[in-house]
């Protein structure tokens, strides 16, 4: 990987000196980036002995040295050649912009397929096809085929799945003077992925920051034990999330979607910043170019009250508190007050303060006060006449040097952000070395999401051990005896792991069923028991509440007539006696295997209206008790698992310590593709959580 963004050579396939030749363009912004490496063109069918003083050559086979990286800018059907002949020269990177591969149907994935053979025969790594590959501000190493200025140098590296999404943010941090480092280009990434040059950028002492645009994560598990091992923000605006974008992402980058809930479980997990809009890479980007906010004490400050107001509720909405500095240090406001027309307070409005030297010493006070983590300040650059009144002064003053000073000597985050025209505000941006947003709202939002990036650095590496009482031997081989979609049995497989399952047994006939109840005691619960019926309530297959054997008798032939009309040749196997639990609150735990992510489990309110309420949340596998604790805090049932209606409190740690198991359950046994338990019923006295009704999924 380190030869490909600093190649000692490069050959250019596809050069030649004709009119709108796009290799030529490639060498162009080499040369404009100051690329010092040495650089040869290849042309099978060109005449030219040199492309704007680059030798040319006919085959890679050819060239006096074998180089370093090999850019190939050619029609698709001839890449398997070239990828051959570059093989045989010993060529061992390669860079693909190219169109036309597995994006576009089954002509195209076959052209890939030989492609692939072709790099693993030779042992060739590339990027692409279909994206516009690399680029290194370190070097002047610039192989986007777009005329390019070099943006300025910094410590925020890109990574895009699309060549124009990329080049679009590249110019938006060039408009906001956020410093680039480096720029991949991945395209159909065939070959090198989003995980190859994340864990590169990772290790790279140029990378401060990675910004990654991705349509397709299909390979989740390893991309997030990669951003856990990287000690730098990782942040991702990830699109191809509704049923529009699959299909558009389809014909652009053959991506596949990634379950959205799950995206957002694994991001949190990793400590990955997700944004949601382009320019909120520039914004996070600025916000880690600041000290990290290391608590939620912020102080708000503008000389515009109305502005003061606006950041008020921004900061309340993003659960940032409002510090206090102290009485001392309102006290010393008011030697700098004209008119004391203005209480001050935090958000302060510093509207009554004309004299713009104390500025300055207001802002050293603000950040150095032990009672505040960060703080805003919001102005604005007017059009005014030049001149020596009050107001000019007031919002023309240079703060840069003293807001850096600032900054760096408090160790604590200063967010300026200045309105004005466009071109006012764009100068300013260029001159000064403090990071300017563009809004305040944007602000906030940055704040908010670097405060929780740290947040989460600084919490305990969860340590997922195995709960008490986990039978793995008896689980595992209950697993091997059992394959496809199974019923109720799985709840024998439940109470392996040490899950408390409601006590029932299977009647064959109604001897059985009135046996088995008066076993069990009553009330009873009696349900169908058919592969054909996997929801039994719409098969009429569940009874509640039954109370004597004369009940037990009609409901047994009550049930097995209603799954007749349900499905005139369904495989009647028997009916479930099982105790009736207590009252209480219906829940319900599931979980599936993603493919890109690996198991997750999902939980919350269940019963039959669970696709109503659609109150859900989701880990990853395993998960420990208090990251389940967390998740379960935010949904809408926690408040009526604490007692609602009259009900009492259910025993929430008993549900958030079985969802544990269940995330363990998953984690050992990779052949469980789906388990549905439901509902878990939650009694409202606060006694033992208890699983009533299973359904399961094993495919050895």
């Amino acid at each position: 990987m380190e030869k490909l963004f600093y190649p000692g050579s490069i050959a250019i396939i596809g050069l030649s000196s004709k009119p709108n030749n796009i290799p030529r363009l490639v060498l162009e912004n080499l040369i404009r980036w100051g690329y010092k490496g040495r650089i040869f063109g290849i042309n099978f069918r060109a005449t030219d002995s040199h492309v704007d003083g680059i030798k040319m050559y006919k085959d890679v086979q050819e060239l006096p040295v074998i180089p370093d990286l090999v850019y190939v800018l050619v029609p698709a059907k001839l890449i398997p050649d070239i990828m051959e002949s570059c093989g045989k020269a010993g060529c061992k990177r390669l860079a693909i912009p190219s169109g036309g591969f597995n994006e576009l149907g089954e002509d195209g994935q076959k052209l890939s397929e030989q492609v692939l053979q072709k790099a693993r025969k030779y042992g060739i790594r590339f990027v692409g096809p279909n994206g516009v590959t690399v680029a290194n501000t370190a070097n002047g190493l610039c192989l986007p085929f777009v005329p390019s200025f070099s943006p300025p140098k910094g410590g925020f590296s890109i990574i895009s799945q699309s060549g124009g999404v990329g080049l679009m943010l590249w110019n938006l941090m060039t408009d906001d003077n956020v410093g680039m480092a480096k720029f991949a280009s991945i395209g159909n990434k065939l070959d090198l992925d989003e995980v190859d040059f994340l864990e590169y950028f990772g290790q790279d002492p140029e990378t401060k920051v990675i910004g990654m645009y991705l349509e397709s994560i299909p390979r989740g598990d390893r991309l997030i034990r990669a951003v856990s091992k990287i000690d730098k923000p990782v942040i991702v605006l990830k699109s191809n999330t509704t049923s529009a974008g699959r299909k558009a992402a389809m014909s652009h980058t053959a991506a596949l979607a990634n379950n959205d809930d799950i995206l957002d479980a694994a991001f949190e997990r990793a400590g990955i910043t997700r944004i949601y809009d382009f320019n909120e890479f520039i914004s996070m980007a600025k916000a880690f170019d600041l000290p990290p906010m290391r608590g939620r004490k912020m102080m708000v400050m503008s000389p515009a009250g109305g502005f003061t107001v606006m950041m008020a509720d921004l900061c309340e909405e993003a659960g940032f508190e409002f510090a206090d500095p102290g009485q001392a240090f309102y006290d010393e406001l008011k030697n700098s007050a004209n008119a004391g027309v203005i209480k001050f307070s935090n958000p302060l409005d510093m509207g009554d303060i004309y004299d713009s030297k104390a500025y300055p010493s207001i802002f050293f006070s603000v950040m150095h006060n032990p009672n505040v983590d960060g703080a805003v300040f919001v102005t604005q650059w007017p059009e005014m006449p030049r001149g020596e009144d009050v107001f000019y002064r007031m919002f023309h003053t240079d703060l840069s040097k003293e807001v850096t000073g600032t900054i760096l000597s408090a160790g604590k985050p200063l967010g300026v952000c200045v309105f004005g025209l466009s071109a006012t505000i764009s100068k300013i941006k260029q001159n000064l070395d403090v990071p300017i947003f563009n809004n305040a709202s944007e602000m906030i939002r940055a704040f908010k999401k670097q405060y929780d990036y740290y947040a989460h650095k600084e919490k305990r590496a969860p340590v997922y051990a195995l709960p008490e009482n986990v039978d793995i031997p008896s689980a595992e081989k209950w697993i091997t005896n059992n394959t496809g979609v199974k019923g109720e049995e799985a709840l024998e497989l439940l109470r392996h792991v040490g899950i408390h399952v409601a006590e029932s047994m299977v009647s064959r006939n109604v001897q059985e069923a009135c046996d088995h109840a008066g076993r069990l005691g009553y009330p009873v619960v009696m349900k169908v028991v058919s592969p054909d019926a996997i929801h039994k309530s719409e098969a009429g297959g569940v009874m509640t509440g039954i109370q004597n054997a004369d009940a037990v008798c009609a409901a047994f032939e009550k049930i097995k007539n209603n799954l007749y009309q349900y499905n005139a040749n369904a495989d009647f196997q028997g009916i479930r006696i099982m105790k009736q639990a207590k009252e209480g609150y219906d829940m319900f735990i599931g979980g599936k295997l993603d493919e890109s992510f690996g198991p997750v489990v999902f939980f919350g309110y269940g019963g039959i209206y669970i696709e109503i309420f659609n109150d859900t949340a989701n880990v990853l596998c395993p998960a420990d008790f208090g990251e389940v604790e967390e998740k379960m805090k935010k949904l809408k049932s926690y408040k009526i698992l604490q007692g609602a209606r009259g009900k009492g409190k259910g025993d929430i740690a008993g549900y958030v310590a079985m969802i544990e198991r269940v995330t363990h359950l998953m984690h050992r046994f990779p052949q469980i593709r789906e388990i549905d338990i439901n509902p878990v019923r939650v009694p409202a006295d606060g006694s033992g959580v208890v699983a009533l009704d299973a359904r399961i999924n094993i495919q050895h």
